[in-house]
């Protein structure tokens, strides 16, 4: 299902306060986190010197190393040649997060960001977009809670990063939407369940027709969500979406 984007804010900031600060008084329906960024904790020491980094590339094993021996392994030929391409492509993928933690940068910034935004918006859905993560950085992000990961498009220049970002643009922002939406009816389904054990079964049909709930229901769901509904209700509205739970 596709929609048209034009009327969707989008806020872009270096900081979670500077975002908090063009929210206002809105409820977002997404999240859009960077994962890499300077952590204040680390000791930035900068670009390394071309030696030191030379010293380290020169200690990865060659192409050579792939190819020793392969052929005493005529029963599991292709397994083992991958395991030695993927010990090769590991050591370089080790040293880019060490150079990266070198220059005062690590997946801190947004493991942070998103532990803000949840904290304030709990019913926001939020991804991560990256360019530069590993899978190890992609197993930290889904454990703290994101509820996607995307990569962002790479190129030899800026110009063709462009290109390719903005070719990709509606499918992604239709990914994004669709997420939104499922994260939405899920944290309603939650609400409605938490009605319905507490005996107001007319509020949980109200959720699903995102018409007022009683004062009671308001008060058990509490203020954090009523800003929610009001949020779920303009998504509802902006996709033609009706809830299903």
């Amino acid at each position: 299902m596709s929609w048209t984007f034009l009327s969707v804010d989008f806020i872009l900031a270096s900081t979670y306060e500077q975002t908090l600060e063009e929210i206002g008084s809105r409820y977002p329906a997404l999240f859009i986190l960077d994962l890499y960024g300077r952590d204040p904790d680390l000791d930035a020491k900068g670009v390394p010197a071309k030696k030191e980094l030379a010293v380290e590339i020169n200690s990865i094993a060659s192409l050579d190393s792939i190819y020793e021996g392969l052929e005493d392994h005529a029963q599991d030929k292709v397994n083992e040649f991958l395991k030695r391409m993927f010990h090769l492509t590991d050591a370089w993928r080790s040293l880019f997060s060490r150079v990266f933690g070198a220059t005062g940068q690590n997946i801190n910034y947004g493991l942070g960001n998103l532990t803000a935004a949840r904290q304030d918006f709990p019913s926001s859905a939020a991804v991560a977009y990256t360019r530069k993560s590993m899978i190890t950085d992609a197993v930290e992000a889904v454990a703290a809670g994101f509820n996607g990961l995307n990569l962002k498009p790479d190129g030899p220049n800026d110009e063709e990063i462009h290109r390719v970002t903005a070719s990709r643009a509606p499918d992604l922002l239709n990914a994004w939407s669709n997420l939104v939406t499922q994260h939405f009816t899920d944290h309603l389904r939650r609400l409605a369940l938490k009605l319905f054990w507490s005996g107001l079964y007319d509020d949980a049909r109200r959720l699903k027709e995102g018409t007022e709930i009683s004062s009671k229901g308001q008060a058990i769901i509490g203020a954090v969500n009523l800003s929610f509904l009001k949020a779920a209700a303009d998504w509802a509205e902006y996709t033609g979406q009706q809830w299903e739970f």
